[in-house]
């Protein structure tokens, strides 16, 4: 049998007794609106039965949106008392814990759902983070999109584990890191890379690598590239001189001089606006 109140609690006026005083005090009591409402209770435990206390307990409606939230007490106990009837969700996060779907449920009026949770230990638990902003040099603006590398030291071998993208804000973050020496390396086209100091991390350390990026001084200018080959076989040319000119009012004039590579590649790079003549004699010493 479920007990609910009928009437309203209605409390009296004071009553003062002095001696012996017989005093009478009539009131009516106003009927209690029907109330369509119940209760939700459970208990949050480890895989084992055992309690888990203080755990954040989240209730959502049936929209999915975030309706209310309590704590359990030291014996994982919470409760949710006087919840309109309905369809609902609800889990739990604790520090420590992954945090299990969400469990459907339903309030009745005047009935109290029981609703046990189950929370697993996270494996991770003790595992590392390293994080950060990605800002300019000239007016410490966040810096979106750039890409930041990590690399983890061991001895003498150094292995990257891992590369991300900053968001709007400038912000990146590697998680689960197992503990060690790390570095990071960060990117973006317009600006020269720079590299971090080392940061050590160890057991459930969250460690803050902010970075900064100074503009690239030739992110306006150009590249000219070609290969040089033979034309009567098609072969790459290796160590053939490669001249650049710069033409103007129909004037060249030598401003760089370069050789291809094995491949028979050349590349000038850091080219202002402008025109430019490239020439490749093959000279030879006798």
């Amino acid at each position: 049998m479920t007990i609910i109140d009928r009437y309203r609690l209605q409390p009296s006026p004071l009553i003062t007794i002095d001696g012996r005083e017989e005093e009478t005090n009539n009131f009516q009591l106003k009927a209690a609106p029907p109330v369509e409402a119940g209760n939700i209770s459970g208990t949050v435990r480890y895989p084992n039965g055992t309690a888990i206390p203080f755990a954040t307990v989240k209730l959502f409606d049936a929209n999915g949106l975030p309706f209310e939230h309590n704590n359990s007490n030291p014996d994982g106990q919470f409760i949710f008392p006087r919840v309109p009837v309905g369809s609902y969700f609800i889990t739990a996060a604790e520090p420590g814990f992954l945090t299990p779907l969400r469990i459907d449920l339903t309030v009745l009026a005047n009935r109290t759902t029981t609703v046990p949770i189950t929370m697993q230990v996270d494996p991770n638990v003790n595992k590392n983070a390293i994080f950060g902003i990605v800002r300019t040099s000239t007016n410490n603006q966040p810096i979106e999109e750039a890409t930041v590398e990590l690399f983890k030291v061991t001895g003498t071998t150094t292995e990257m584990i891992g590369i991300v993208s900053t968001n709007n804000e400038g912000q990146y973050l590697f998680a689960d890191l197992e503990n060690g020496n790390y570095f990071v390396t960060v990117s973006k086209p317009g600006f020269l890379s720079n590299e971090s100091t080392p940061a050590t991390v160890s057991d459930k350390d969250f460690a803050a690598v902010n970075m900064i990026l100074a503009a690239d001084p030739d992110s306006n200018a150009g590249t000219i590239s070609g290969i040089i080959t033979d034309a009567a076989n098609g072969q790459a040319i290796a160590n053939a001189i490669v001249v650049l000119y710069s033409v103007s009012n129909g004037i060249e004039n030598v401003i760089d001089i370069t050789k291809t590579n094995v491949g028979g590649l050349y590349l000038f790079g850091d080219l202002v606006a402008g025109i430019y003549r490239v020439k490749a004699p093959l000279q030879v010493k006798s």
